[in-house]
């Protein structure tokens, strides 16, 4: 990629030699042919004729390239290339300029993509304060584009980065529509370290109605359920500019003035009466930018990397479960239980169906420790799905001596992903929602009785394990 960048002022100099020679070639008329002294060489330019709107887009584009410096900046030299490359597409085929203008498409094209480049190298803008983790900022902003562009997806994916890698939303979409459910539309809400703790904070907290999904696929496994674990994600989240701003009221929206309708009773939980503050507007200004992830538009991250346990561990200790501090303590009672059991009641408020998805491990991951520990968690999903509180679909072993489709012991790669798409398509017991849409339930009043961060729970303990990187 690094070889189709350019400085500014090359990149600057480039864009203007080519308006220069669109601008000097657009002002010929190819219609006219010379007769006598009195006939004119060079016709009037035509307000409504494609290609000297097209010349003037690209003037414009020009323009702004020479002064940009910002992504949003950017994004305006996009869209003025991209209207010219539309104006000139738009000259009839038998038009004599049609040769011509399709060779110039081709240099705006060239064009367009050099400031994709600069935009992307600026960073994405954030739409919410920073909320402790670039990955969970990258997804608050691409996410609410995406709902402004495609409306609130019918499915929402969240979970931890094995989430995030872990189920294809595009692979998902394809799969449904052959199974008879065309034109739903899914995005992977995934952020690395994701614990109940955080998946209920985002899902209760941070997202406005108006960006609510008609049904939510958590896909996870059992450490982001271990409430003997540190967890550090959540306790970032905690210290972060942007939970200070949703204990104030703001949530993410697509409404400019958006506010929460009651500050949930976790937050007012975590800091004295005294500090409670009147809720704020929603925060929709940029708020700095983020440095640029692979996550494509529809918040997935496609990992390429296949799992060879005999070239994997030249460059990576093997730690057995005894070892593995994502599993000491093990405690599946404690604060994300408690997480896990106000989000379940919040989605039954808002008549959002919950698809827990126990995502695979390998065999090589699965030893006797660490399986007796997700022993104890399937039953503890079992449970609560004999009480009809979720949709449980296990996939704990289903490859468990498929090395190729995952990316390391714990992780699928893009090969797996596809394919855990596919078994969840296919599963007749999860009860999608049908492609009309429908008017989202109102929220309700009352608060979640059990809050993400108990009263006098500290998530920080510097003493605790720090979890496994990714996990």
């Amino acid at each position: 990629m690094t070889h189709l960048l350019t400085s500014r002022s090359g990149l600057t100099a480039s864009l203007m030699l080519g308006v220069l020679l669109t601008c000097c070639a657009g002002r010929s008329n190819p219609l006219a042919t010379s007769t006598g002294p009195a006939s004119p060489a060079i016709a009037a330019p035509d307000a409504a004729d494609p290609w000297y709107q097209a010349v003037g887009e690209a003037n414009q584009a020009a323009q702004l390239a020479a002064t940009a410096t910002t992504a949003a900046q950017w994004h305006q030299v996009m869209g003025a290339w991209s209207r010219a490359i539309a104006l000139i597409q738009d000259l009839p085929t038998d038009d004599p300029r049609q040769v011509f203008s399709q060779r110039k498409a081709q240099e705006y094209q060239q064009n367009l993509s050099l400031a994709q480049q600069q935009a992307a190298q600026q960073g994405l803008p954030r739409a919410f304060p920073a909320l402790g983790s670039d990955v969970l900022d990258e997804q608050v902003s691409l996410y609410r584009a995406y709902v402004a562009t495609q409306g609130p997806p019918d499915v929402l994916i969240v979970g931890s980065s094995r989430s995030l890698q872990g189920v294809d939303p595009q692979v998902l979409q394809q799969a449904l529509a052959v199974e008879g459910h065309p034109d739903l539309r899914v995005y992977n809400f995934s952020v690395n370290g994701a614990t109940a703790q955080v998946v209920s904070f985002l899902t209760r907290q941070l997202l406005a109605p108006d960006l609510h999904p008609r049904l939510v696929i958590w896909a996870e496994g059992s450490r982001a359920f271990n409430s003997g674990r540190f967890d550090r994600t959540f306790a970032e989240i905690l210290a972060s500019p942007g939970y200070a701003a949703v204990r104030d009221g703001a949530v993410v929206s697509l409404q400019s003035r958006e506010k929460s309708p009651a500050p949930p009773a976790a937050i007012e939980a975590d800091e004295p009466e005294s500090n409670a503050a009147a809720p704020a507007e929603t925060a929709v200004a940029e708020h700095g930018t983020i440095p640029p992830s692979p996550i494509n538009a529809q918040g997935f991250l496609a990992v390429n990397d296949q799992f060879n346990p005999a070239v994997y561990y030249r460059s990576f200790p093997r730690v057995r479960g005894v070892y593995d501090n994502a599993y000491r303590p093990f405690r599946l009672e404690g604060v994300q239980t408690a997480s896990f059991e106000a989000l379940t009641q919040f989605l039954r408020g808002q008549n959002i169906p919950l698809v827990f998805v126990n995502l695979p491990l390998s065999n090589d991951y699965l030893d006797g420790v660490r399986l007796g520990y997700e022993r104890q968690f399937q039953r503890f999903l079992q449970d609560r799905a004999n009480q009809g509180t979720l949709t449980l679909v296990d996939l704990l072993e289903e490859w468990r001596w498929q090395s190729h489709l995952f990316a390391d012991p714990s992780h699928v790669n893009r090969y797996g992903a596809r394919e855990v798409a596919r078994l969840i398509a296919a599963d007749p017991r999860i009860p999608w929602p049908s492609a009309a849409p429908q008017t989202p339930a109102p929220a309700t009043d009352a608060a979640p009785s059990e809050p993400d961060a108990a009263p006098g729970t500290n998530p920080v303990s510097p003493s605790d394990p720090a979890p496994e990187l990714g996990s």
